[in-house]
């Protein structure tokens, strides 16, 4: 009997009759101490967990909207005048915007070092070209996300031309050759260090990284395929990357804007749908 009581009890000698005199028990103060450490070790880690899963649901990137406009017909052995206009509807900075051509030379601003979310900027440019044959040219534009990603598109225009007040390099199927548009057709191809994602805290990490910089956790080898650049569902090795599938699909309707597949309208809604 006296085991299964839970406190302390003393016996006193009055006479004939005993009393009895139940005692409390004090609880240590270390155990209030340990008690109030893992409140607070809990509290950490859900405070971790809200921010890991606030940052997960955030993907932020750019996305440069731009048009090449053209006063007056281009010449031959002249230097002829246009303007780039580029515009960031995505929700994130744009780094390092460049561009550039082949056929024919360039001079002015060919990089613009940053593009805020929703900033617009104008670059004055002069176009040089040797040959009085009509020839296709190609524009390229690239630019990068603050966390190294990196964006292309291809634009094709005929020149020297005779437009006036108009925009240039519009898609990238050069005019009068949409039945030959497979021809225009054009695989990325990338390089440079691809990422690995932690598994326990989210961040993304270079490709050479086998410890995690933020919470020190071994990270789990990637396997990407060129064919299908950043979709690793299906590997069982590798964790899901919301962004690059997200990067992935962004590519792709720019893609299909750029062979006139999708118009204006109908791109910025899809756009827009995605970056939400």
């Amino acid at each position: 009997m006296a085991n299964k009581m839970t406190d302390k009890v003393s016996f006193t000698n009055f006479g004939s009759k005993k009393k009895v005199r139940r005692i409390k028990r004090k609880r240590s103060v270390k155990s209030v101490n340990n008690t109030e450490k893992l409140l607070d070790e809990v509290l950490e880690a859900k405070k971790l967990a809200d921010e890991t899963i606030a940052n997960s649901k955030t993907i932020s990137l750019p996305f440069i909207e731009f048009e090449v406009l053209q006063s007056k017909p281009f010449e031959h052995n002249v230097w002829n005048d246009f303007e780039v206009n580029l515009t960031n509807s995505g929700n994130g900075i744009a780094r390092n915007i460049t561009i550039s051509f082949d056929r024919f030379q360039t001079r002015g601003q060919t990089i613009v070092d940053n593009l805020a979310e929703g900033e617009q900027t104008t670059i004055k440019m002069e176009a040089l070209v040797s040959t009085r044959d009509k020839e296709i040219a190609r524009m390229d534009l690239y630019y990068h996300s603050i966390e190294g990603d990196t964006f292309t598109a291809v634009r094709r225009d005929w020149f020297p031309n005779d437009y006036e007040e108009s925009r240039i390099f519009k898609t990238e199927v050069p005019p009068g050759e949409e039945e030959n548009a497979k021809k225009y057709s054009h695989r990325e191809v990338f390089s440079g260090e691809l990422y690995v994602v932690c598994s326990k805290c989210g961040v993304r990490a270079p490709s050479n990284f086998r410890i995690c910089g933020k919470c020190g956790s071994r990270l789990q080898k990637r396997n990407d395929r060129r064919s299908d650049w950043g979709s690793n569902l299906n590997d069982t090795t590798a964790v899901q990357d919301n962004r690059e599938v997200l990067i992935q699909k962004l590519r792709k309707l720019g893609e299909l804007k750029d062979r006139g597949m999708l118009s204006d309208k109908e791109f910025k809604a899809a756009k827009s749908q995605l970056l939400e």
